[in-house]
């Protein structure tokens, strides 16, 4: 991973650090927040709903206290002892109820026969122990019973708070019990006061439901005694939603701040990286062998000074380099030289050797000296023509031309020089291996030269005992290989660092030029040329170019 990307990653993992520890903080805050006022308006709307329930149960009992107080409620129970049977009718609880605003009233006698009742008019002559049971209740206020009404689906039980008074008139005692039924009416009273879904139950059944909330929910029971209980349904929509706002606020602004800090990053990245980046850069051409590189990025600090260093490392590389290649091209050059007249000397010696034998015999009129002058020329010729060979190896290695490059199709070229050898010395066996479309940039002349002279030292290293010559053509993803193996009797270990040296052999009558210049031409292609197998087993020559794809 690039340093740059590395820094942009290091600035927005800085940029979402503290929103990683400010949101779980923040977000546990506000649960805690908006619960509290959840309980907290929950609480109030049950004190609420409690305190409806109580005005209600109030009004009623109110109702019932005038009701009892009123004359016409005195001239009821006069006329009451008076005409027992004719004061009171089937609908005279009803106007009475009616007048106060009940939703439930009876009146009973002392035995607690319904003499009428308001709310179910046919329970007249009927005991209500249920309802007449509220006599016996010492406190004034309202309690909770069910009570028999008739409704469109018929007679069914609702819950009603009730109260009961006497009504005395001398001896004769009536009593009245009255209240409000927990209706549809009351639980519609109770959801606009809480804003919350009310739901009356008795008996486990919902009789009556007003209002509506909105999922998720919470509920709160109001118990009145075994009779009823008010259900209050409260909604945490609003407060989800809430979090939800909050939780897509923080993500808004972490998307936001990671973006800023992503581009903050790359810019600052940039501004930093740049002259690494040309460090790099100029460290890699230096590597891959250039000497004349220098870092322009502009920087400051610490990396200003390491800029500056090597720019001047660089130009002190160069002058060094350039003073090493002259000193080594000197030094070849005196060895070349050095080499060569030795090369040179030895074929003077024998020449030498002639001309005194012929010019001592010619002083003594010796005889032989027509056979001795045959005998001399020709072995003044001979090394003449050694002479002359010398004289053009080197010719050769001191002025090797310029590589001409073209695509070369390595298995087609080594099958071409193979078949000048369709039919090998006795003994000699070639076995060619070879990879098609195993392609180089090369010069094909330059390289048959090569090839040809690693098919020839091989073959003449196997010219005594026989054996057999391998040529393998084979290529990688990166580089093109021949590899040229005999099976002779291979080089020795201390002559391997000197074998690609100029004048350098080990056979007779060899120049030592061969695999100086093969050496050489594999350089100038970018390759290279090296030698390999174990003493004694033969040798293996192998010639290493960059593939093109």
């Amino acid at each position: 991973m690039r340093l740059r990307t590395r820094l942009a990653l290091a600035f927005a993992v800085l940029a979402l650090v503290p929103l990683a520890v400010v949101v779980p903080l923040t977000m546990s805050r506000l649960r805690t927040t908006l619960s509290r006022e959840l309980d907290a308006r929950m609480q109030g709307a049950t004190t609420s709903a409690q305190e409806g329930l109580e005005r209600s149960a109030e009004r009623a009992r109110r109702a019932v206290e005038e009701l009892v107080e009123s004359t016409a409620m005195e001239d009821l129970a006069r006329e009451a002892r008076e005409r027992p049977t004719q004061a009171i009718q089937a609908g005279t609880a009803e106007g009475l109820m009616k007048s106060r605003s009940l939703t439930v009233l009876s009146l009973f006698d002392r035995q607690g026969t319904t003499l009428s009742s308001g709310h179910l008019p046919a329970r007249r002559g009927d005991p209500d122990p249920a309802l007449f049971a509220v006599t016996q209740q010492k406190s004034p206020k309202p309690v909770p019973v069910r009570v028999s009404v008739r409704g469109d689906s018929g007679l069914r039980e609702m819950p009603a708070l009730v109260t009961a008074r006497p009504v005395d008139y001398g001896d004769s005692r009536l009593w009245a019990v009255g209240g409000v039924l927990l209706d549809e009416g009351l639980a519609q009273h109770l959801a606009r006061l809480t804003q919350a879904e009310v739901s009356l139950l008795s008996q486990g059944t919902v009789v009556a439901r007003a209002g509506s909330a909105t999922a998720p929910t919470v509920e709160r029971v109001l118990p009145l005694g075994d009779v009823a209980a008010v259900h209050l349904v409260f909604s945490h929509a609003a407060a989800h939603e809430a979090e939800r706002g909050v939780i897509n606020a923080f993500l808004l602004m972490a998307a936001l701040g990671l973006g800023f800090s992503v581009l903050l990053g790359l810019l600052v990245a940039r501004r930093i990286t740049r002259p690494v980046e040309a460090l790099t850069e100029g460290a890699r051409r230096v590597a891959e062998g250039s000497r004349e590189v220098q870092v322009t990025a502009e920087a400051g600090g610490e990396v200003g000074e390491l800029v500056r260093a090597f720019n001047h490392m660089t130009s002190e590389l160069l002058t060094t380099t350039e003073q090493l290649m002259a000193s080594e091209r000197i030094a070849a050059w005196q060895e070349v030289a050095r080499r060569l007249a030795h090369e040179i000397k030895n074929p003077l010696t024998p020449i030498q050797m002639s001309l005194e034998t012929l010019l001592a015999a010619q002083s003594a009129q010796d005889a032989r000296f027509p056979a001795l002058f045959r005998e001399s020329a020709g072995v003044v010729l001979e090394e003449v023509d050694r002479l002359r060979r010398i004289v053009d190896e080197f010719s050769r290695f001191a002025r090797l031309p310029k590589p001409q490059m073209a695509p070369v199709d390595l298995g087609e070229l080594v099958q071409s020089i193979l078949s000048l050898y369709a039919t090998p010395p006795p003994g000699i066996t070639l076995l060619p291996t070879l990879q098609t479309g195993v392609v180089v940039q090369a010069d094909r002349d330059q390289l048959t030269q090569v090839l040809v002279n690693l098919v020839k030292n091989a073959e003449e290293a196997l010219a005594e005992r026989g054996g057999s010559v391998r040529v393998r053509v084979k290529g990688t993803q990166t580089d093109a290989l021949v590899e040229v193996e005999d099976t002779g009797p291979g080089i020795p270990p201390e002559h391997r660092s000197r074998i690609f040296e100029p004048y350098f052999t080990t056979k007779q009558g060899g120049t030592g030029l061969g695999l100086a210049i093969a050496a050489r031409i594999l350089q100038e292609h970018g390759g290279k040329l090296e030698v390999g197998g174990e003493p004694g087993e033969g040798a293996r020559f192998s010639l290493v170019l960059p593939r093109q794809e």
